[in-house]
């Protein structure tokens, strides 16, 4: 038994140790965005900001977008009906942007699709930039983003933000949230041409307007919740460059201010990250997550509950050795991202909190309840329509 014990002790560590190394190949000096460049050419750029239920955030956005010093550009807001004071915040900027009422949502679209496709009719650009509502923008930021995908001959550059993280529940949840996904699309890896590797961050694409139109736009992903992934994806299957760079200094994002948008926020995505076999995903990333990120402090717990009796457990030792290795990865994460290192001790707690909006999205996807976001309901079973029959 102990023998057995040892063994699979020693599996467990390896398959950490492993992942720890993947980390470490795909995430540390992740590709920046240049400090400083000048596009060789000018071509307009068309923002495209979908704004709907974001007042807390929206007056900042859209002020940090008019004042891009880019001089060949032009802002496009696409309204949606807001039930807030996003409207009225809006209303100071007609005179300086594009200000569109949303259409009535045609069945088989998510909301932000949809805004993001009639922005694009109205566009008339030769780049186009799609952008969040929760995005504040340095003065530089798209010309040194045009320059750079100048520079790479890329079809499509999205930037990784600046976290911007206030409240007790972002600095405990985001950071870990984010290394997960980084590490389930390879981190840098989404660069390597011949690799099909992909993420899109939906608060900033740059897109070729000729490379958009190809991969069909956003209505070729109009029911897809994550839809910057899917664009990715289906940009590169499609055989064209995509380039992910760091960019903290150039866009910041809030993207959650509470526990309950953040539950609210991710369970949207967990379940329906993938483009099919959706249900087989989740139980294994949960599956996953539970084994390798879960796991090792339960036994570290184990061995420090049998060290009284025991001092040289193997339990304790092989613990010890695993939650080090995860500890390091988030505690570099949090310093990067100047989140304090108490918040990575944290790391077990925010893995359980992550599961269990996991398990509930996929309860959710799979029962069909579906998923409450904005006002709006998506991944509920389309009702059967009644046809009439002619005897």
């Amino acid at each position: 038994m102990s023998l057995l014990v040892d063994t699979l002790l020693s599996i467990q560590a390896l398959l950490v140790f492993l992942l720890a190394g993947y980390e470490y190949l795909t995430l540390m000096n992740f590709p920046r965005l240049p400090a400083s460049s000048t596009p060789t050419i000018v071509p307009l750029v068309s923002i495209i900001l979908p704004a709907k239920d974001q007042a807390r955030t929206i007056d900042q956005c859209v002020n940090s977008l008019v004042h891009l010093d880019y001089p060949n550009k032009e802002v496009i807001v696409v309204q949606g009906r807001s039930t807030d004071e996003t409207q009225n915040l809006l209303n100071k900027y007609k005179y300086k942007t594009a200000l569109i009422e949303e259409d009535p949502l045609p069945e088989g679209w998510v909301g932000k699709n949809w805004a993001c496709h009639q922005g694009y009719k109205q566009a008339k650009g030769e780049l186009l930039l799609f952008t969040d509502g929760d995005s504040v923008h340095s003065h530089d930021s798209l010309t040194r983003t045009v320059s750079y995908l100048q520079t790479t001959q890329a079809d499509m550059v999205t930037i990784a933000p600046g976290t911007i993280l206030n409240t007790f529940w972002e600095k405990l949840l985001q950071p870990p949230i984010f290394l997960l996904i980084m590490l389930f699309v390879g981190g840098k890896l989404v660069n390597r041409d011949n690799r099909q590797n992909a993420l899109g961050n939906g608060q900033y694409m740059l897109f070729r307007r000729a490379a958009y139109e190809k991969l069909g736009g956003h209505y070729a992903v109009r029911e897809r919740i994550v839809e910057d992934y899917s664009l990715a994806r289906l940009l590169k299957k499609a055989g064209m460059k995509l380039r992910m760079v760091a960019a903290p200094d150039a866009v910041g994002v809030r993207m959650y201010s509470s526990l309950g948008e953040i539950w609210r926020g991710w369970r949207k995505n967990f379940y329906t990250v993938p483009e099919n076999h959706r249900f087989e995903r989740a139980l294994f990333r949960l599956t996953w997550m539970l084994g390798i990120l879960v796991l090792p402090y339960a036994i570290l717990v184990n061995g420090i509950f049998l060290a009284p009796t025991t001092p040289l457990n193997p339990y304790l030792f092989a613990g010890v050795f695993m939650a080090l290795l995860l500890w390091l990865g988030i505690l570099v994460l949090d310093r990067s991202i100047g989140v304090s290192t108490g918040y990575a001790l944290l790391f077990p707690v925010a893995i359980l909190v992550y599961t269990a909006i996991g398990v509930d999205s996929t309860i959710r996807g799979a029962l069909g309840l579906g998923f409450t976001w904005k006002g709006r309901v998506y991944g509920r079973p389309a009702p059967a329509k009644l046809e009439a029959r002619i005897a």
